[in-house]
């Protein structure tokens, strides 16, 4: 039996090194600064840094959706490249982007025309490095020979399961990108206000708390792990907690060490975000990721 090949896109934040060594196909997502759209992957973690000290300089990024052709032209590259098996495309949550919606669509064109492979276009829910966690259980899967069907099984499990916490800091980038206020940014920034968001069960990002100061946001996280997480399953303590922040803080290595000294026997797995994502995040935010309960179905607020 065949084995399945990987496909990401860029949102993923994988290192390229990572992609080639573990035979991973990436379509890039591109930005747009001053009307110049750019293309980048990273290979180290100065290259993301340096991204996140032109947004302190006050640059403001948009990103764009990948189309239906150039994921058609991607599956393609795939398919010729490797001569037989399926194709799990991991993307960009369709509640963050119209890349999902393209993949499936660029997906059916292409599988209309093979007979005995597939494409799958699976819908993350989810980015950055919560793409990184399927990934890394994709990778075992396929080392280990398991059929494409069931591999999609277990990383639906997986996705349907994953906790995605995030403290945001950077106000005054979500003022400056029409998020918030001036004067909510202003009074929250004066209060030490930090927004705890959480990734949906729709995939979207939903502002489920407001915490003040570094203290009490990292001790909300804490609590949230040991609800959705310490309480949700009996081997959470064998498992990884994915600690991902943007641009370097205090508040992110507090929250690391705390995490790391609450489970000392979990595998806490450190990251950076990229482009992609950190452009609507800004600088400063911190993250878990983790296996626990169900994805909340938070509106937020």
């Amino acid at each position: 039996m065949a084995k399945f090949t990987i496909s990401v896109d860029s949102s993923s934040d994988l290192y390229k090194s990572f992609l080639k060594a573990n035979n991973i196909y990436c379509l890039v997502m591109k930005r747009v600064l001053n009307g110049k759209e750019i293309e980048e992957l990273f290979d180290s973690e100065r290259e993301f840094d340096n991204f996140y000290e032109t947004l302190k300089k006050g640059d403001l990024p948009t990103t764009v959706a990948i189309n239906p052709f150039e994921l058609k032209e991607h599956f393609e590259k795939i398919l010729k490249a490797e001569k037989d098996g399926d194709i799990i495309h991991v993307g960009l949550s369709s509640g963050l982007s119209l890349t999902q919606e393209n993949a499936l669509k660029a997906a059916a064109e292409v599988n209309e025309t093979l007979k005995g492979r597939k494409v799958y276009a699976f819908d993350s829910l989810v980015a950055t490095h919560g793409i990184v966690q399927l990934v890394d259980e994709l990778i075992k899967l396929r080392d280990a020979g398991v059929a494409t069907e069931d591999a999609i099984k277990r990383i639906t499990e997986l996705r349907d399961h994953q906790q995605g916490w995030v403290i945001m800091t950077d106000l005054f980038h979500l003022k400056r990108g029409g998020r918030i206020s001036g004067a909510k940014a202003v009074i929250g920034a004066i209060l030490g206000i930090k927004p705890i968001v959480c990734i949906n069960d729709k995939g979207k990002l939903a502002i489920e708390n407001k915490m003040r100061g570094n203290s009490g946001a990292i001790n909300y996280i804490l609590g949230k792990i040991k609800e959705l997480g310490e309480n949700a399953r009996d081997d959470f303590k064998d498992g990884t907690i994915y600690a991902v922040r943007t641009s370097k803080s205090a508040l992110f290595d507090e929250l690391k060490s705390a995490v790391s000294e609450k489970y000392p026997t979990m595998k806490v797995k450190e990251a950076v975000i990229g482009p992609i994502i950190g452009t609507h995040l800004g600088c400063g935010g911190a993250i878990v990721l983790f296996e626990g309960a169900k994805r909340l179905s938070v509106k937020g607020g």
